[in-house]
């Protein structure tokens, strides 16, 4: 009888955990925006403020939650976590001022940090080690697979039931996604049998694909860090790459259902967009393993810039266009992220990689509420989205500029003289 490693069912309930938390609160909520415009008279700045704010807060917060997870069980917060995530979505349906909606927002944020990646991510590092590169791979992938089937269910309920039966209906589900599987599921470490278990197993694979391979900086600290031109041009380049992600995710449903008028194709367009998005994980990170990673970072950048050439143009016309950029955005800025996330490993992997790693989600994470807040300004200013896209497309093309200097700078093994 084949006996199947306990640790794939933790990855298991990570997933959806993962996939709901990310599925509904980033990727979904958006689709209520055009309901709240129609009800409450609501514009685009006001019904996107809490989700920006959102954004902050999450990022302070996981700070917090980073401190919290190596002296508590990730079991236990993560429970906690999924409850209030619940909570809140149940509240959701009652709101009827932007200040209730902003509290339910903040209250998301705080479920987000405690159910969220920073605590699968340790209890994921205690399940799997040389095969840790899958499990989170397919981690991160549940969060784009969240994001592409729920709208598909919450799409033709909003229309049928009205958003506030909607935000009841998905609480039952988030409350099925992720308390039920953080309770059942996850446990926080293998006993000790599984673990040696585990031990055995690993004897017999290729050590030079061990996860623990040093960077090209892999030596280099904190306070170096800061010395290092390379921090700036990456700390730019990620920064705008999650401007333009978080700033798109959350609009998108308001330029194409409210000013394209296309509210009918909305779930479509989103379960597309996603569905792009786990296609262009597995490609971006499938060429990082066959080519020089900071090449496909100049790939992923230039695609993320060409999805927003598409946006730019959208029309209620042609639904070629914007199924076209549905799939390109959708793998553009999926590919970025995992890129993001892979090149940082590539340089700095070593003993300060936890404090660089988490500088740098700090850094997108601010990006990102930055994004939203000022797309919703902008969309107020001119009353439309064309002068947004317009700075994003030149933001994306600084970012490609960043990443070429980056290569230049390694190929020339100049950083080490910068420290």
């Amino acid at each position: 009888m084949i006996k199947i490693y306990p640790g794939w069912f933790i990855l298991l309930g990570l997933c959806f955990v993962y996939a709901a938390s990310n599925g509904l609160m980033l990727n979904s909520l958006p689709l209520f925006y055009p309901s709240l415009i129609d009800e409450f008279g609501w514009n685009a700045e006001e019904v996107t403020g809490p989700a920006s704010l959102s954004f902050f807060a999450t990022a302070f917060l996981s700070l917090f939650v980073g401190y919290l997870v190596d002296r508590f069980s990730p079991k236990v917060m993560m429970i906690i976590g999924s409850v209030l995530y619940v909570l809140f979505l149940f509240l959701y349906s009652l709101i009827d001022t932007i200040q209730e909606m902003t509290i339910i927002y903040l209250g998301l944020s705080l479920a987000l940090a405690l159910n969220g990646l920073l605590p699968s991510m340790v209890v994921l590092s205690k399940w799997f080690q040389n095969k840790r590169g899958l499990a989170v791979g397919v981690l991160l992938m549940s969060s784009s697979l969240g994001g592409a089937i729920l709208p598909l269910f919450i799409g033709p309920l909003l229309i049928s039931e009205g958003w506030r039966v909607t935000a009841v209906l998905i609480s039952i589900l988030g409350f099925v996604m992720m308390v039920i599987p953080c309770i059942f599921l996850i446990r926080n470490s293998p006993l000790k049998n599984q673990l040696e278990k585990n031990s055995n197993d690993r004897m017999n694979i290729n050590h030079k694909d061990d996860v623990n391979q040093t960077g090209v900086m892999s030596e280099i600290n904190l306070f170096l860090l800061f010395k290092t031109p390379i921090f700036y041009l990456l700390a730019f380049s990620t920064g705008v790459m999650w401007f333009c992600i978080a700033g798109v995710v959350q609009h998108q449903s308001i330029y194409i259902g409210t000013d394209l008028n296309l509210t009918s194709h909305l779930s479509t367009v989103f379960s597309v967009f996603f569905f792009s998005s786990v296609i262009g994980k597995v490609l971006f990170g499938y060429l990082s393993d066959h080519f020089e990673k900071i090449n496909i970072m100049i790939l992923a950048t230039f695609n993320l810039m060409v999805g927003l050439l598409f946006f730019r143009f959208l029309d209620g016309d042609s639904l070629i266009l914007l199924y076209s950029y549905a799939v390109i955005y959708g793998i553009g800025f999926s590919g970025a992220f995992t890129m993001i996330q892979l090149i940082i490993a590539e340089l700095f992997a070593g003993p300060s990689y936890g404090k660089i790693l988490g500088l740098y989600v700090f850094i997108d994470t601010l990006a990102g509420g930055v994004g939203v807040a000022v797309l919703g300004r902008l969309r107020v200013l001119y009353d439309n989205y064309l002068f947004s896209i317009n700075l994003m497309i030149g933001l994306c093309i600084g970012s490609l500029l960043c990443v070429m200097l980056i290569k230049q700078i390694i190929q020339s093994k100049r950083f080490v003289h910068s420290i």
